[in-house]
C-alpha cells in the first residue's frame, strides 16, 4: 500500500468518524429543540382602532432540558409567531425571523416587544372569542423555529 491510499484511508476514517459524531450531537439538539418552551410573557401598549389592533409581546422561550440547545455555528432562526384563540383559531401571525446562538441548559432567550397587528376586519367573524381574551394565559401560542433548513413548530 502506497503513502498516498494510506492518507486516503486514514482521511476517510477521520471523516467518517467525525460524520458520526456530528450526527449523532445534531439528533441530541433536535432532541432538546422539541422541548423547549414558548410562552408570552409581557403584554403592553395596547391600541385599538376601526381597522386595527396592535400591541407589543414578549416572549420567552424556556429550554427545561439538562441540554445545551446550542446548535455550534448552525444558525437557529425564530420564523414566526403564529396567535390563537382559546378555541386554537389562528388570529395573528407576527414575522419574527431573529436568530440566536446558543440557549443554555435550564435557561431561557426572550424575544422582547414584537409588535403585533390584527387586522379586525378580516377577523370580524372570530370577534366573539377575542374578545374573551382577558390574560396572556388566554391566548395560544405556536412558534415556528428553522433549523438548517427545517422548521419546528412549539406550541404553548
Amino acid at each position: 500500500m502506497g503513502i498516498k491510499a494510506k492518507y486516503i484511508i486514514i482521511g476517510g476514517a477521520i471523516l467518517g468518524i467525525g460524520a458520526l459524531w456530528y450526527n449523532s450531537k445534531i439528533n441530541r439538539w433536535k432532541e432538546t429543540m422539541t422541548k423547549l418552551k414558548a410562552l408570552p410573557t409581557g403584554l403592553r401598549n395596547f391600541d385599538i382602532n376601526f381597522k386595527r389592533m396592535r400591541f407589543n409581546l414578549d416572549v420567552t422561550l424556556y429550554n427545561p432540558t439538562n441540554e445545551s440547545f446550542n446548535p455550534d455555528g448552525i444558525m437557529a432562526v425564530v420564523k414566526k409567531i403564529v396567535l390563537k384563540d382559546k378555541l386554537a383559531k389562528k388570529f395573528a401571525t407576527i414575522t419574527v425571523n431573529r436568530s440566536f446562538v446558543s440557549l443554555p441548559a435550564r435557561g431561557k432567550f426572550v424575544l422582547k416587544d414584537l409588535i403585533v397587528e390584527i387586522p379586525i376586519l378580516e377577523n370580524i367573524s372570530n370577534w366573539q372569542n377575542l374578545s374573551e381574551i382577558k390574560s396572556i394565559n388566554d391566548i395560544q401560542i405556536e412558534t415556528i423555529l428553522s433549523v438548517m433548513g427545517k422548521e419546528y413548530s412549539i406550541i404553548k
